[in-house]
């Protein structure tokens, strides 16, 4: 019999020894690892490769969610979410969730949601079109907050960058690179969608692939055909395009 590995994420220590404890005797999983918080999460998903991940939605720090948009989209993890959550929250989970354990849960629930994970894993199901299509439906209902971090990798870690030491973001086929002042990190996700969720007092689109902080920018150099060079204050360039001039001006405080 196929044995699937099971990471248990929550912040409180009681949730994760229960999980725990329901998963003793169980001969279909077992329970390779624990994390308290979300960047340890993304840490232990990493390192374990688990198959399958109880996951606490509500966490200080790096909620569930914010886990899986770090992670990015494509394989990983079954997920069966811990919540606390209600309304349309729940809605979301029904229809793009392997299951949700509405906090507090019992044993027989414990066991239903583990069924339907077993059933997914068995058959070779991915859950990343799924989990992909929940954060679009969690973001579209939920008042979207303004971005204040990104979670990247530091070497070996995981780590919280504040997106005020962001000088600039660019576009590179299914990620984005992440520039500041000391160093450079590639994020698995799309530069649009991290565009709608920047503060836009900080940040503007320069050009297809470029979206800078206007802090970050020293002086505007004209290039030819309308376009422009936008010197930032650690000496590199970025093209500034025509398409995206009038708007550039605009929030710099200069009329195009």
């Amino acid at each position: 019999m196929t044995t699937f590995r099971v990471l248990a994420v929550d912040d409180e220590s009681p949730a994760r020894a229960k999980v725990r404890r329901l998963l003793e005797g169980e001969a279909r999983f077992t329970l390779v690892g624990e994390a308290a918080d979300g960047t340890e999460a993304l840490a232990r998903i990493e390192s374990l490769k688990p198959d399958l991940v109880v996951l606490d939605v509500q966490m200080p720090g790096l909620t569930g969610f914010e886990v899986l948009e770090a992670l990015g989209p494509g394989p990983g993890p079954s997920v069966i979410f811990s919540t606390a959550y209600d309304g349309f929250a729940l809605r979301a989970f029904e229809a793009h969730a392997v299951d949700y354990l509405l906090k507090p849960y019992d044993g027989e629930r414990f066991a239903r949601a583990l069924d339907k994970a077993h059933a997914l894993l068995l058959g070779g199901g991915s859950e990343a079109t799924r989990l992909q299509a929940l954060l679009r439906e969690v973001a579209a209902t939920t008042p979207r907050k303004t971005l204040e971090r990104l979670v990247v990798k530091a070497g070996e870690a995981w780590v919280p960058l504040r997106l005020e030491h962001v000088w600039r973001l660019s576009s590179e086929d299914k990620y984005v690179r992440v520039y500041t002042a000391q160093a450079e990190h590639l994020v698995r996700q799309s530069l649009r969608a991290l565009e709608e969720r920047l503060d836009p007092e900080r940040f503007v689109r320069v050009h297809r692939g470029d979206i800078i902080n206007l802090d970050a920018v020293a002086k505007l150099e004209p290039w030819s055909h309308g376009d422009g060079i936008l010197v930032l204050k650690n000496g590199t360039t970025v093209v500034l395009s025509r398409t995206w001039r009038e708007a550039f001006l605009q929030r710099w405080g200069m009329e195009g």
